[in-house]
């Protein structure tokens, strides 16, 4: 597997995508574990450490602190030595850590009262700062952009929204479109895949919220300008800074694995991406 190409995909992590993912040293390319929690600073409001079960059950528990991560590709997460990995203590979990399997179990709430539902993954950047969370409601998954965490409780969590909010709560009107519209191709859980025409039909109501989500995403971002040059895997764009999104870029960006990461700059405002992870348009 590219290094190279893992570092490019991993500018941006969810910790619903690094659980279960398998630790490898570059150094000897040997499985040292699997992540089995991530641990949030409610302070500072980052992810520090991941929990690593190691391979050789005789070991004790492992911590690997996000900012060592090299990159994440396909539930492979590249660190460079095992030296990274430090035994679990007690000291190192201070007052103010939260689990993410604490975090699922309570409800998300802002200031003003607005309940958000039920936490389910942690964005986090390559520092491990936290810039939104995914929070389901009714089936319905929806990321909150964070500009700090507020207080976690024995019931809620209560955060305070960055400027660039959630995704409203209604999914945005389409563009309108050609008379025959290109089909978008949607994954869904479990590895399937379903195609998905866009319309205002209801009849998504039974459709895994995995999808349900995937359809809101698309619906924000069809015909808006994207904000950002997003590479592939060989290198060339498949979107470029200022081009229009359309059902055939969404379909590259699905494939190349990058949807999420443009759906990001848009909701988020290209100031909150590092620079590295954008490229300027070739004139």
């Amino acid at each position: 597997m590219d290094a190279t190409r893992m570092q490019e995909h991993g500018k941006i992590y969810n910790t619903r995508d690094l659980l279960k993912a398998e630790v490898v040293d570059l150094e000897t390319g040997s499985v040292l574990g699997t992540v089995i929690e991530a641990i949030l600073s409610t302070g500072k409001a980052t992810v520090e450490f991941l929990g690593i079960l190691p391979a050789e059950w005789h070991k004790t528990g492992l911590l690997l602190r996000t900012g060592d991560i090299v990159g994440f590709d396909e539930s492979v997460i590249l660190i460079p030595s095992a030296e990274r990995l430090v035994s679990y203590t007690e000291k190192q979990i201070k007052k103010d850590f939260v689990s993410c399997s604490e975090l699922n179990h309570l409800t998300l709430i802002d200031q003003k009262g607005q309940v958000y539902g039920n936490p389910v993954g942690v964005i986090f950047n390559q520092s491990g700062r936290i810039i939104a969370l995914e929070a389901e409601k009714d089936l319905v998954v929806q990321m909150v952009t964070l500009s700090g965490i507020v207080a976690v409780g024995p019931r809620y969590a209560v955060v305070n929204l960055s400027p660039a909010t959630e995704l409203e709560a209604e999914p945005a009107q389409p563009p309108a479109r050609e008379e025959t519209p290109e089909p978008v191709i949607l994954e869904a859980v479990a590895g399937e895949v379903v195609e998905a025409v866009e319309d205002d039909s209801g009849n998504g109501e039974d459709a895994p919220a995995s999808v349900m989500y995937r359809e809101r995403q698309i619906r924000y971002m069809l015909g808006k300008p994207s904000p950002v040059t997003l590479n592939g895997r060989s290198g060339t764009p498949v979107v470029t800074s200022g081009e229009t999104i359309s059902s055939a870029v969404i379909n590259r960006l699905i494939e190349e694995g990058l949807l999420s990461q443009l759906f990001i700059a848009l909701t988020m405002g290209r100031d909150h991406l590092a620079s590295s992870d954008t490229e300027p348009v070739q004139s």
